[in-house]
């Protein structure tokens, strides 16, 4: 439990005695990058957590990203002993924690905002709903009913035959309350957003560059995945002597390790051009989960070329068909009508 200051500690700005001295006069100057260990290890203490939540607390109340005097903030976080808490919130600069220019007090960085976000999401403390469920779905592949369940921040749907419709993270918080439909849903969200990120080159988890492929598979190198995004899963294979070629969108970060794998058809659940031939036929793509649009399965696939990589994607509605052309880094890179084959 922390100390409250005494009145006559309550000042407005920054205490000439208490502020930490900048080195050179400016703010987070020649800042370098922290290496993973000691960023960790800058969070070990209690009493820096409760720093970032009151930057965080007092971004929100003041509506914007004002800094906070030193005294101020030494009083929000109840600790009275001035040097002590000099030196935890020096442990946080300037990685989590940045003097503002002129030295007028301190706020969060990218990474500080991330850091609270992902404790208040519960992401870093907090266990995952779990539950299973039967969804208003079937599996295009055999008409089983869908299943979904949350396990361990994991949402995934399969069949009782085993296809792999989807998988996808969900921090604890978007599960809260909700029912296991619900979470499905949001997990969708997610998972659609980090599509559309990946495929604009930044990573959906650390958002370092990352670069997204179209891998083609030719008979016993088929291989069948589920859209996901946890790099642990192991990679399901499955084989086949037909002599026949599947497709798959792959995108994997060499920072984080964050990867998005599913079918090619997942790179269409973003396009625009999709988006406006669904509206054209009084639907949405939003209308129905991501496994159940037809253009999503291999029989909707067309490998045109394999170096360099381009295949047709054909997403059919009532006998109206679009061809979308997507190149090997999962691009749409051309769309035409034509006639139902």
């Amino acid at each position: 439990m922390g100390v409250t200051p005494p009145d006559d500690d309550a000042t407005t700005g920054d205490e000439s005695t208490d502020e930490p001295a900048a080195s050179d006069g400016t703010a987070n100057a020649g800042a370098e990058s922290l290496d993973p260990a000691a960023a960790f290890a800058a969070l070990s203490d209690p009493i820096r957590v409760d720093i970032l939540r009151e930057l965080s607390a007092y971004r929100r109340e003041t509506g914007g990203g004002d800094p906070i005097g030193f005294a101020d903030l030494r009083r929000r976080v109840e600790v009275r002993d001035s040097g002590r808490f000099r030196y935890h919130l020096n442990e946080l600069r300037d990685h989590f924690v940045e003097k503002a220019a002129g030295g007028d007090g301190y706020r969060l960085t990218h990474a500080g905002t991330a850091v609270v976000a992902a404790v208040i999401s519960g992401t870093l403390t907090d266990a995952s709903t779990t539950g299973r469920a039967e969804l208003d779905s079937e599996c295009l592949e055999c008409g089983e009913p869908a299943v979904a369940t949350c396990e361990e921040g994991v949402c995934a749907v399969s069949c009782p035959n085993d296809h792999r419709l989807f998988r996808w993270n969900v921090p604890p918080n978007a599960t809260a309350d909700a029912t296991i439909p619900e979470v499905v849903e949001r997990a969708e969200l997610l998972a659609t957003q980090a599509i559309e990120q990946a495929l604009t080159g930044l990573c959906p988890t650390c958002y370092d560059p990352i670069e997204s492929e179209v891998e083609v598979r030719v008979g016993s190198e088929r291989e069948s995945e589920a859209p996901t995004a946890d790099e642990s899963e192991d990679e399901e294979r499955t084989e086949s002597g037909d002599g026949d070629s599947t497709s798959r969108l792959r995108a994997v970060c060499d920072t984080c390790g964050g990867r998005v794998v599913g079918p090619v058809g997942f790179c269409l659940l973003v396009d625009p051009e999709v988006a406006a031939f669904y509206r054209r036929h009084g639907r949405r793509l939003r209308d129905h989960h991501v496994w159940e649009h037809p253009f999503v399965t291999d029989e909707a696939v067309s490998v045109v070329e394999t170096d360099p990589v381009r295949v047709t994607v054909d997403v059919v509605i009532e006998g109206d068909c679009l061809r979308v052309t997507v190149d090997g880094t999962g691009s749409v890179v051309g769309t035409e009508r034509t006639a139902e084959t």
